[in-house]
Parts: C-alpha cells; sequence; structure tokens
C-alpha cells in the first residue's frame, strides 16, 4: 500500500493516536486522545476514555463516526475497529483534523432503551411541534411564504416560475424541493449540517409533506409503506453528471439501515457504503465537467424481514462504459485504479509488474503532449494542467486507501494482486503496435513483440 516493502507491515503495527470528542458527556475535554492499533475495537477504546476521564462505568457508551461537523452519525458497533474506519476517511480529514468541519469519533451515552440519547434534542423536537401547532390553530402568525416547498403548490406553473423558486430556495440553503412525491435535489458543492441525528429522528414516520422537503422524509416514506402494505419500494435517482447521485444514495441507505437498527450501523451498511473507496476506484474517472464522475449505473436491493430490521443487500453494476478503458476525450481520463496504482505500488510491485510513468502508456496518454516526467513526484503544479493532475489528489493516499477498503470487503491479498496484474496486463497490451506484411494485405507483423512475454506474465498464460 505504501511506496516502500515495509508500508504495509508499518500500517498494521504502529499504533495511531484516536481523538474522540466526549461532548457533555466530559465537560471541559475538547477531544481525548487515546493510542489504538488497527485492530482496537471500539469497546477498548471506550474503556481506555472511561478509565481516562474517570466517567461513571454504570452508564453505557458508544463511539459514533461524523463524516462533516454537524453531519450524519454512524454508530460503531462494540467490534468495529474504529482506526481501520478512520484509515477510510479523505485525506484532507486526516491531515486537517483539527478544522471545524471533519471526520471525527464523539462519545455518546447510550439510554436503556437501546436509543442514543442526545443531550436536548427531545426538547428541540417538542418545542418545534408545538410551535408548529401553534401557527395552525392561528395562535402564532404564519411566516410569510417567499418560496414553495413544493412546485405543484405554485399559483402560477410555467418555466420561469418554477426555476426562480427553485433559485431562492437554493439562495437561502434549502436545496430540496418537492413536486409531488417526486424531490428534486440541487447540489451545492459543499456540506450542510442537515444530516445528523436531530434530522434522522424529525422525519421518522411523518407523512411526506408535513416537514421541510428532505431526503430523509423519501426515505422514510419508502420504509413505512414497505411495512404496512408489505409491497416492495422503489426510489429512483437520476440526474446529469455531478448532481450528487452518489451522495443521495448514501444518504437513503444510512437512513434506511438507521430506522431498522436505532442507529447502530450494521454489517451490510457498512460493507454496502465501505465498499465506495472501491467502487469509485474501478468505475469512476475524471470528465470534463466532473473529476470524479461514476461512469456505470447502480442498483441496490436491500432485504428486510417483516419486523423491518435489514436481511441483506445486493449490488447491481450495470452499463460500465468500457469504451473508456481504450479512449477518453479531450481533458478526461481513464479510470482511477490505473493512476492510483502507478503512483502508489511499492518497489517490489513496480518491478513484479513492470510499471512505468502513466505518460509511456497508450490507454493513458492519447490526450497530453507534455513532455515525459521522471517520476510521480515530478509535479508541477503551477504549469498548465493536464489530463494526469486533479487538484488536492492524492493518488498515493487514495491507492492506500483503495487498498484497506478491498481487504474489508473481502478481497484477499492473491485476489487483489491478481487484479492488479490484470490492470497492468491491460495497459501494456495497449501498448503493442502492429505494421501490415509485406507483399501481403491479409496479415500483420506485431512491431515491437519484446511487450508480449510482459503480457504473458501479468496474464498468467503462455505465448
Amino acid at each position: 500500500m505504501n511506496v516502500s516493502d515495509g508500508g504495509r507491515r508499518r500500517f498494521e503495527d504502529n499504533e495511531h493516536t484516536l481523538r474522540i470528542y466526549p461532548g457533555t458527556i466530559s465537560e471541559g475535554t475538547i477531544y481525548c486522545p487515546i493510542p489504538a492499533r488497527k485492530n482496537s475495537t471500539a469497546a477498548e477504546v471506550i474503556d481506555s476514555l472511561i478509565n481516562r476521564l474517570h466517567l461513571d462505568k454504570t452508564k453505557c457508551y458508544v463511539l459514533a463516526e461524523v463524516k462533516e461537523f454537524g453531519g450524519e452519525e454512524w454508530i460503531l458497533n462494540p467490534t468495529d475497529c474504529p482506526v481501520q474506519r478512520m484509515m477510510l476517511w479523505p485525506r484532507m480529514a486526516l491531515e486537517n483534523r483539527l478544522s471545524g468541519e471533519d471526520y471525527r469519533f464523539l462519545l455518546r451515552e447510550k439510554n436503556l432503551d437501546g436509543s442514543i440519547h442526545y443531550g436536548s434534542l427531545q426538547s428541540w423536537l417538542r418545542i418545534t411541534e408545538e410551535r408548529r401547532r401553534m401557527m395552525e390553530r392561528g395562535f402564532l402568525p404564519q411566516p410569510q411564504q417567499k418560496d414553495f416547498d413544493d412546485l405543484c403548490s405554485l399559483p402560477d406553473l410555467n418555466e420561469k416560475t418554477l426555476l426562480e423558486n427553485l433559485r431562492n430556495r437554493f439562495k437561502h440553503e434549502k436545496i430540496y424541493t418537492y413536486v409531488g412525491s417526486i424531490l428534486i435535489a440541487i447540489n451545492p458543492f459543499k456540506f450542510l449540517p442537515i444530516y445528523n441525528p436531530k434530522y434522522v429522528k424529525m422525519y421518522d414516520n411523518h407523512q411526506l409533506g408535513k416537514l421541510e422537503p428532505h431526503i430523509y422524509a423519501v426515505a422514510d416514506v419508502a420504509y413505512h409503506a414497505m411495512l404496512q402494505r408489505k409491497k416492495n419500494q422503489c426510489i429512483v435517482i437520476s440526474g446529469e453528471s455531478g448532481s450528487g447521485k452518489t451522495q443521495s444514495t448514501n444518504f437513503l441507505i444510512h437512513h434506511l439501515t438507521a430506522l431498522s437498527q436505532k442507529g447502530f450501523a450494521s454489517g451490510v451498511e457498512q460493507i454496502i457504503l465501505g465498499a465506495g473507496p472501491v467502487l469509485e476506484a474501478f468505475g469512476n474517472a475524471k470528465t470534463a465537467h466532473n473529476n470524479n464522475s461514476s461512469r456505470f449505473g447502480k442498483f441496490i436491493q436491500v432485504n428486510y424481514q417483516e419486523t423491518g430490521t435489514v436481511l441483506g443487500a445486493y449490488v447491481e453494476k450495470y452499463l460500465l462504459e468500457k469504451s473508456r478503458l481504450v479512449y477518453q476525450e479531450h481533458n478526461e481520463r481513464n479510470y482511477h485504479v490505473f493512476y492510483y496504482l502507478l503512483a502508489g505500488a511499492s518497489e517490489e510491485e513496480r518491478l513484479a509488474f513492470h510499471l512505468k510513468e502513466p505518460e509511456e502508456y497508450h490507454y493513458l496518454n492519447q490526450i497530453t503532449k507534455k513532455p515525459l516526467r521522471q517520476s510521480w513526484d515530478d509535479y508541477c503544479y503551477d504549469s498548465e494542467p493536464d489530463c494526469f493532475t486533479v487538484e488536492g489528489e492524492d493518488l498515493r493516499h487514495d491507492f492506500e486507501r483503495l487498498q484497506l477498503a478491498m481487504e474489508m470487503v473481502g478481497f484477499l491479498p492473491k485476489t487483489r494482486r491478481q487484479i492488479f496484474s490484470l490492470l497492468l496486463a491491460i495497459l501494456h497490451l495497449g501498448n503493442i503496435s502492429y505494421k501490415k506484411k509485406t507483399y501481403r494485405d491479409d496479415s500483420i507483423d506485431i512491431c515491437n513483440p519484446e511487450v508480449l512475454p510482459i503480457v504473458s506474465e501479468l496474464l498468467e498464460v503462455t505465448h
């Protein structure tokens, strides 16, 4: 996973520092550093926290993983390994863990009924509900409506009024709008703190349209309709490239599983969302409009028991853009995994796979006209960007993250090596050039036969 042969062993053996934020459980403590290894469980980390902060041992505590401050929380099971989950975070989150909007671990208290105690959340929900009822009865003035949360309510429905309504809502960071039972989501290209447990509880078992439009409301309606009607439910997500379809899918899966697991991330949810780095590496690519565009369709089937508990899941991928392997349009790249592998492979892997620089592969260099760089360290960020460079990208870290994600999903080391060997065989195949035989029009010769032994070795076939 690292550029050196011992990188993998160092990652597995090294002691990492987890920063746990106890919040109101330990007044005066911003965060508590806890040393942990790759296989340290959440239960072991919590025991260390209890001793370090002198907490009440009669109470039950859990760890929550937060992706962005004020965002959705993923409750870790006692056997989950926090270090493994931390290593799946983006590089910027690992480097800037003191910033206000980053990934982090929180310490939460669990109630006797299995739910999570969120302090003043229940009183906040009660006051919000009482205020809504007072406005319905006329005891409080209705807020002046400058926009409509359902486009079907527009007094004059045409293209101009529709777009103006969406624009006005977007200016106030209201990215969701209904069209009857259809939800329109506008990508804000920034994180909004509207996915935390407060919103999970707020939309639980509420009729569509009673509250502000939200993707949680769509998930909640589908979940309860399935339980009440005993029929399958389907949610279709569509949109342009970069519109946020993948992130919306993640929010849906999280909410659907949270409804059945009372906030605990089940193994099913962890596999589906933990496989994200794997699916992105092999199915996403840089396009002219989106640096991380999904080039395939995805169908996720979540199966439930009659009690509403998640039983299993099935992920089907289809319509993969296979032509991208051999040709890319202007200012576009091949699939991410090729660049991860070329930048992050160890010296032993570079020799075994006969790795070259990306400019030396025909399937990667069809657009660039820049001179060859000597190594991946020779980045020139001040020059005009080429098809190999994406702003803010750390290919070595992404390759390490991919390796760990494949391991967590269940790929054995031998299988991972075979996959990477096949990928490099594809790149070397693209370098084979041909010429027509002299005096014969129906046959050709290979111009560079020295490539054939390399391809045969990588594919483990004879030539």
